[in-house]
């Protein structure tokens, strides 16, 4: 199953990629050989039309009587290899759109046929030009026109010819685009099908190796004797399966030590999860009392649609509670990433509050070791909810950098501000255990407010801590 999936996605790309650099390559070849084809054409029109005005001119200066059989005999051309083909023909038409020369088709016509079309009414509007339109058969022609003024006379001469006749050539090149691409895209295919199943039966090996280990057995191999990067790679892996196989004895003793400092430790974790209990139910709590206030304000207490996201809020209050003992660790920084947790919580407090805030980062934070991680998002956390409830602030700015030593976290909001030098962390344990926290990184804790001017936190913390 592992090896089809990928060996069918990889011929499937193949495939596309050939497919379609073929395609682009073969439509515009096509439409350019097309595009010159149709030119050749018109300009070979251009130059039968020419050659016609020219001798009909002559004619009639040297000929004061009109002979329209003359006339027939100069405009009615039916030889292949005079540049108008089997359907191309030259005729003249009268200011009433009436033809005065006999037709390549219709030549026992005995009325005069009526030609009012693009090409008549653009000869007798502008003059000299060239058209793609039908003709008075309604056959889509390329045309080349232009009007006769002589003697007290305005025709319009028009030359054309049938333009599916016209881009034959063009459709034989066609044919043999696709055929080639078609004996093109098999090469590449079975290319493919070879280059896929070297890159795949290594990998399927791999992952039966992989699978043995983690089922507990070491002495699982990978056999690969090339001297390629696989070859180097299985050399890696083998050695890696030694190293692991000599570990585990270290790793059982290391069991034991953790398990001994598990409990020195109790009273630093009683402790911490004092603080975790602040910073995380009592935040949820107090978003969901900010929730509930606005829902009383704004009287959508009756509203179903709030009703169901509060009782949201309240369920994850009470899975936060469970989660303590085991992991106080934000679940959304495991399942979505550090920077689209710190998102997600203030996009939830911007719907909960109406305060606006903005939040941008600057760095790759996926190798940050995740309590490095946690404390920072509860550092965030506690910050937000301190501007909501003593700031008035209408408009908070977040900003997290990653610097090549150091994590820089700035939150600034345009509240009230407050006199921070006779305060001195009076605002409660908010303040403190941002504090605190930073400390426990390694790291620096500033406040800068003053009143009605707003207040900056700045936190800078080693990012390898």
């Amino acid at each position: 199953m592992f090896k089809r999936s990928i060996t069918t996605k990889f011929m499937f790309l193949y495939l596309i990629v050939g497919f379609s650099s073929l395609s682009i390559i073969g439509i515009y070849s096509y439409y350019k050989a097309r595009n010159a084809l149709i030119m050749r054409a018109t300009e070979q029109l251009i130059s039968v039309k020419s050659l016609k005005m020219e001798q009909l001119e002559n004619y009639l200066t040297n000929n004061d009587k009109i002979n329209f059989e003359e006339i027939d005999r100069i405009m009615l051309d039916t030889n292949q290899i005079n540049g108008l083909g089997k359907s191309g023909e030259v005729y003249i038409v009268n200011y009433d759109f009436r033809m005065i020369s006999k037709s390549r088709f219709f030549p026992d016509s005995e009325s005069h046929i009526k030609v009012e079309t693009d090409a008549v009414k653009s000869a007798f509007k502008t003059g000299n030009g060239t058209s793609i339109s039908h003709d008075y058969r309604g056959v889509l022609c390329l045309g080349s026109f232009d009007i006769l003024t002589i003697q007290n006379l305005k025709w319009a001469i028009v030359a054309e010819i049938d333009y599916n006749e016209a881009i034959v050539p063009i459709k034989e090149l066609r044919n043999d685009l696709i055929f080639v691409s078609a004996i093109i895209l098999i090469l590449i295919f079975s290319i493919a099908q070879v280059i896929t199943t070297d890159i795949i039966l290594p990998i399927v090996k791999f992952k039966k190796a992989a699978l043995k280990i983690g089922e507990g057995d070491f002495d699982a191999k990978v056999d690969i004797n090339s001297e390629n990067e696989f070859g180097v790679l299985a050399l890696t892996f083998n050695q890696m399966i030694d190293n692991i196989q000599i570990n585990t004895s270290e790793l059982v003793d290391e069991k034991a030590k953790r398990i001994s400092a598990l409990y020195d430790g109790q009273e630093f974790e009683r402790h911490r999860i004092s603080r975790e209990l602040h910073d995380g139910l009592a935040q949820e709590m107090i978003a969901i009392k900010m929730t509930l206030e606005n829902l009383i304000s704004r009287k959508e207490i009756f509203n179903n649609q709030k009703i169901t996201e509060l009782k949201s809020q309240v369920n994850h209050a009470i899975d936060e509670l469970r989660k303590i003992s085991t992991d106080l660790a934000p679940s959304g920084i495991l399942e979505f990433g550090f920077e689209i947790a710190i998102r997600n919580l203030c996009n939830q407090i911007q719907k909960n509050t109406g305060i606006q805030i903005d939040f941008s980062w600057f760095g790759n934070f996926e190798h940050i070791k995740q309590r490095t991680k946690i404390y920072l998002y509860r550092i965030v956390q506690e910050a937000l909810n301190n501007a909501i409830k003593h700031s008035e602030a209408s408009q908070i700015q977040l900003q997290l950098t990653e610097t090549a030593e150091n994590l820089v976290l700035i939150i600034e909001d345009n509240g009230k501000g407050f006199n921070y030098n006779t305060n001195d962390l009076g605002l409660g344990k908010g303040l403190f255990n941002m504090r605190e926290r930073s400390i426990l990184l390694d790291g620096t804790f500033d406040v800068e407010s003053f009143p009605e001017k707003g207040t900056t936190i700045r936190v800078k913390v080693n990012k390898i801590v």
